[in-house]
């Protein structure tokens, strides 16, 4: 059993956020040497730890700030999150929060679980995200919930309006994702991130857009909006990555007074949580929740439909090159000695080509040495490395 699972299991109390803080902070060890999140616990080992959770006082004060409540039993709510609300403290961020607001609404009747600047919460979205999601109750319902998000029960599912038309019209985007090293506020693709697997199918397509169902598998900061930008295609109206002037510039000029009228409607990244399910923590019934369109993205989609039905159609158009899996353009080094790119519609991607030049230094290897033992002279090859 992995070290935090086993700590939950034998502090109930704390949350597993609580006790992966502890163990990142080495203050769990065995025989004397700090463990990891992820080391395997076997039998009943003799772990040390220096300190727990500490829990801090809460000064976070109910607000009264209206509510979607979608549903309510003494369990657990569903909440219709609005645009432009904050889930919690923190970041500069103390007022207008959704945790005020359930405090304000439901009392002392909350989870407290992830503490008292999180009262109920176990999932969250991000600020600019409107839609769905569940609040825990009681302890009981909160750790029941939490074991079906990461069991993938508990199902979250998006609706995003993203700049042109995906290569795929569906398919799944495996790609790890953490902190961008030059922009702590925003996350990238990179090799050594966190697992991060999000599944996509196109619903609708447009002239310059696309109307993208995404489901999560897991739950990353701003994953959903990291992937689509990953693909090629951001999110409308996304201002950290690149989903506002940076993509339109890059539509057809003769379809950019529709690209601009599409940013007048978008207030930030058309994203939102239309549905949820999941099996009630309690009586495990299944629970399912959907919503309609917010007022931003059933504004855009209807633009985007009058220009379809105009007679204009949407072909495939990724507004940035395809898929790579760094982050930056520096993390892969390629000889100044450039392939030269064959007659393609399609270029190929820096990884392709790097792959292309690691195969050509091999060969250019194998010709010095096969030359060197056997003193047979090797007429150098014309062309280019495939």
């Amino acid at each position: 059993m992995r070290l935090d699972k086993f700590l939950q299991g034998k502090y109930p109390q704390y949350s597993r956020t609580d006790l992966q803080k502890i163990i990142a902070e080495d203050k769990v060890l065995f025989e004397g040497v700090p463990l990891s999140k992820n080391f395997q616990v076997e039998g009943d080992l003799d772990l040390e730890i220096l300190q727990l959770p500490q829990k801090t006082e809460s000064f976070l004060e109910p607000e009264n700030i209206p509510l979607n409540i979608v549903f309510e039993d003494e369990h657990l709510a569903v909440i219709n999150k609005s645009r432009n609300m904050v889930m919690h403290p923190g970041n500069g961020v103390h007022k207008g929060t959704l945790a005020a607001a359930l405090l304000w609404h439901f009392k002392s009747s909350l989870s407290k679980v992830n503490g008292a600047m999180r009262p109920g919460i176990l999932h969250r979205l991000d600020r600019n995200t409107p839609g769905l999601l569940v609040v825990a109750k009681t302890d009981s319902a909160h750790k029941e919930l939490t074991r079906q998000l990461e069991e993938r029960v508990l199902e979250r599912t998006y609706r995003a309006v993203v700049w042109g038309v995906l290569r795929d019209q569906e398919g799944e985007v495996n790609a790890p994702v953490e902190h961008d090293s030059r922009n702590r506020l925003k996350m990238s693709v990179q090799a050594d991130g966190k697992t991060a697997i999000t599944h996509y199918k196109t619903l609708e397509t447009f002239t310059i857009a696309s109307l993208v169902e995404w489901k999560l598998e897991t739950g990353r900061t701003h994953q959903i909006r990291v992937h689509s930008r990953y693909l090629g295609n951001p999110v409308v109206g996304d201002p950290l990555y690149e989903g506002r002037e940076e993509s339109a510039k890059r539509i057809d000029t003769i379809y950019r007074p529709l690209a601009d009228s599409l940013l007048e409607i978008a207030p930030s990244q058309l994203l939102q949580s239309y549905k949820i399910k999941f099996l009630h923590p309690e009586t495990k019934v299944e629970m399912h929740f959907e919503i309609k369109e917010d007022e931003p993205l059933k504004n855009a989609l209807k633009l985007l439909r009058a220009e379809k039905s105009a007679g204009l159609s949407g072909e495939s158009l990724q507004i940035f090159p395809p898929p790579q899996m760094f982050a930056n353009a520096e993390d892969i080094e390629v000889e100044e000695e450039e392939i030269e790119e064959e007659e393609y519609k399609v270029r190929p991607t820096r990884a392709e080509r790097y792959a292309a030049v690691k195969i050509k230094r091999a060969l250019k290897k194998e010709k010095e040495r096969l030359k060197r033992d056997s003193g047979i002279v090797i007429p150098a090859q014309t062309g280019q490395a495939n």
